[in-house]
């Protein structure tokens, strides 16, 4: 069958039974659970109460009978909480010594030093006995609160610092090169060609009372920042305007130069023009009593004479006649600096056969002197091979040269020659030393002027007597005119142009006094074999 059928109804064995609720009952179940809570809360809290009441009465006791340090007791950021005394210093030490670090710094630059450099220490032991105090030493209630505060809150305890104001003082000014920026004078600069006008700036160091009074004011708060800004004092510049010398250095610049330079030993003029470039870096701005003044920087012009020197070879080198420091002004005034050519100590190896005089009469240098300047040397056995120094031959010029006179003294020919201005003035017959007692050759100076000098060895009257070197110490080999004995006997009138002296230069009479008149102390004679 088709259509719509009701639903069969159902059996009553499906059906739950009714469930049945009694209201009070529930109520009071409800209610004797939240009395169990009630009662373990309060138990809870009353044994929390119980604890807390007996523990604060222990550690009290506790820290007062050990001695200990309060809890939350710091000092300087050092956690002391709970040391004995001995340990709390000993930390204290640590931290605040051994290693701590203090920047010193003026904003730019900066040094990490130790406290102990710059004099602050810890006073540990009275650092510690202010921690200590905390909780100590006063009433029940008061040292329990105190202890309560720190516990909570913490109590940090000032630290005591000491200072050692000499030591700061001494390391401070020690600090000061490299914590300072020295003012820069107004100077002159070439470029290009062109002279332009640099302009000075302020420079600045350390104000080292200013510095150590702040320091000595609150060490406590350097040591805990762990820095130390110094004050700083400006420093002026001591050239502040170049303008008024610009012209000046202007009419330095386009004004030739040179260096000149002499070698009496070898007779050799240099001239050195100097490069426009290489003025203009030299020009300099210094202090005169007018004002700021142009001049040339004499280490400047030192370096040049040395590249200079490099010229001359390895044996030779430039030594300005004028002292050092005034070289620029001598050459600003003058135009031209004067120098010499020196002669380097040298070397000599000894060859078979030689001895000291062959080797003195071959390198131009008196025997005694190259003993002088070997220490230790036998002259009587002198070994093949060895090696000997030889003085510079510039020992046997002391005086100051006189550039334009020569006196050249030929033994081969027994002539003597004079010269000024490189010009042959003068021409004489002479007598040099015999063969036991020879003329030493090299180059020399006229030293010493005697009208009428007496050898006491030969007892012999020399009249104008020219010193030009010694023989051996204290005796001196010079030219003079025709000796006499003291019994008025006139010598080797007869035997000039032949070696006839005992180690001088003999000339006749009228030809000694003219010499004796014309050379000066100080002119070169050069003495040839």
């Amino acid at each position: 069958m088709s259509g719509w059928m009701e639903p069969p109804a159902p059996s009553s064995s499906d059906t739950p039974p009714p469930k049945v609720i009694r209201v009070g009952e529930a109520q009071r179940r409800r209610g004797s659970a939240y009395n169990w809570l009630a009662l373990w809360a309060i138990l809870a809290l009353t044994f929390a109460l119980c604890l807390a009441l007996s523990v604060v009465p222990a550690l009290y006791a506790y820290y007062q009978f050990s001695g200990r340090i309060a809890p939350g007791v710091s000092a300087g950021g050092v956690d002391l909480s709970g040391m004995t005394m001995a340990e709390a210093r000993t930390a204290l030490e640590k931290a605040w010594g051994v290693e701590a670090q203090i920047r010193v710094t003026n904003g730019i630059q900066s040094q990490l030093l130790t406290p102990a450099e710059l004099g602050i220490q810890i006073d540990a032991a009275a650092t510690v006995q202010r921690a200590h105090e905390v909780g100590h030493g006063g009433s029940i209630l008061a040292e329990a609160a105190q202890m309560a505060v720190a516990r909570y809150e913490g109590w940090p305890v000032t630290p005591v610092i000491l200072l050692d104001e000499s030591v700061a003082r001494s390391r401070l000014e020690s600090l000061s090169p490299s914590l300072s920026q020295p003012a820069v004078d107004a100077a002159l600069r070439y470029q290009d060609g062109l002279l332009t006008v640099v302009p000075a700036e302020i420079g600045y160091t350390i104000n080292i009372d200013a510095t150590l009074a702040e320091l000595s004011t609150n060490p406590s708060a350097v040591m805990q920042k762990g820095t130390l800004v110094v004050i700083p004092q400006p420093v002026l510049p001591q050239v502040s305007d170049v303008s008024s010398a610009l012209a000046e250095a202007q009419r330095l610049l386009d004004t030739p130069l040179t260096i000149a330079a002499y070698d009496p030993i070898r007779n050799e003029t240099f001239n050195w023009p100097i490069p426009r470039q290489m003025v203009g870096e030299w020009l300099t701005i210094i202090s005169g009593d007018n004002g700021p003044q142009a001049a040339f920087d004499h280490a400047k012009v030192a370096a040049y004479l040395e590249k200079l020197s490099l010229e001359l070879g390895p044996e030779r080198f430039l030594e300005p006649q004028d002292d050092l420091a005034l070289l620029g002004e001598t050459l600003r005034q003058r135009q031209t600096l004067q120098a010499r050519v020196r002669h380097r100590p040298t070397t000599y190896t000894v060859q078979p056969g030689d001895t000291l005089l062959k080797i003195g009469w071959k390198l131009g240098m008196p025997f005694w002197m190259i003993i002088n300047a070997n220490p230790g040397l036998d002259p009587d056995r002198l070994q093949a091979g060895a090696s000997l120094v030889i003085p510079s031959k510039d020992e046997l010029l002391p005086l100051p040269v006189i550039p334009n006179k020569r006196i050249v003294i030929q033994i081969g020919q027994q002539r003597l020659k004079a010269y000024q201005n490189n010009d042959l003035i003068a021409q004489h017959v002479i007598s040099t030393g015999i063969d036991r007692s020879p003329t030493q050759p090299g180059i020399f100076q006229v030293q010493t002027h005697d009208p009428n000098a007496y050898a006491s060895i030969w007892d012999l009257y020399m009249p104008n007597f020219l010193g030009i070197y010694e023989a051996w110490p204290g005796f001196m080999n010079g030219i003079h005119g025709l000796p006499m004995l003291s019994n008025g006997r006139r010598l080797w009138a007869n035997v000039l142009g032949r070696p006839a002296s005992y180690g001088c230069i003999i000339l006749d009479l009228p030809a000694a006094e003219w010499l004796y008149q014309w050379a000066e102390n100080g002119v070169v004679v050069e003495i040839q074999p």
